[in-house]
């Protein structure tokens, strides 16, 4: 007897558009004119100092940062599709940013209303996220995580190869889950320990 088949979903530069915000504000601090594909294979610690890593942080962990975030293209609809074969967890890293979990669980209420509150992850790392598969933009994140992990594209992994299954967006997000549900099932029933 086969199980629900289960996807956990980052929020930041995955359902949200979060690198284009923190490209503003560093710009309004420091005087800048970047734009987020200048970032594109660029290792932050070594582009920016110490000190303005903190202030970013600080900017990051404000009340309010998360709450007025843009959510990428498509990102509701396919989601809300997902939601109808899937069981669908977000699993979003807030340990480090407390100040944002409010505001992140507002966003996800107002642009995602049709998912279960009680499967959202606040955590840090996502290896303790007991799904089949996990979306994020993070490569650290997906290598410590237990299932299968999806390569979502953001401006910081862009040119990073990776062996991790890589998708440049929701529609290719929907391709792999909604058009090869089938797929999904096999693969999940070869790489699933039994319980």
């Amino acid at each position: 007897m086969s199980r629900e088949i289960s996807i956990a979903i980052d929020m930041d530069d995955v359902l949200a558009d979060t690198t284009e915000k923190l490209v503003a504000i560093y710009n309004r601090l420091y005087n800048r004119n970047y734009v987020s594909e200048d970032l594109v294979g660029s290792d932050l610690e070594k582009l920016l100092s110490k000190e303005v890593m903190v202030d970013m942080y600080q900017e990051f962990n404000k009340p309010g940062f998360t709450r007025d975030l843009i959510v990428k293209p498509h990102a509701s609809q396919v989601v809300e599709e997902l939601n109808q074969q899937y069981k669908i967890y977000i699993a979003t890293a807030a340990m480090e940013v407390p100040g944002t979990f409010n505001d992140k669980y507002d966003w996800l209420k107002e642009h995602f209303p049709f998912l279960d509150q009680n499967y959202f992850i606040f955590c840090g790392n996502k290896r303790v996220v007991q799904a089949d598969y996990l979306i994020d933009d993070n490569l650290q994140q997906l290598k410590d995580f237990q299932g299968t992990g999806i390569l979502y594209t953001a401006k910081g992994n862009e040119e990073q190869k990776t062996s991790f299954v890589r998708v440049n967006g929701w529609m290719d997000v929907r391709t792999h889950f909604i058009d090869q549900y089938d797929h999904r099932m096999i693969e999940m029933e070869q790489n699933r320990k039994p319980l």
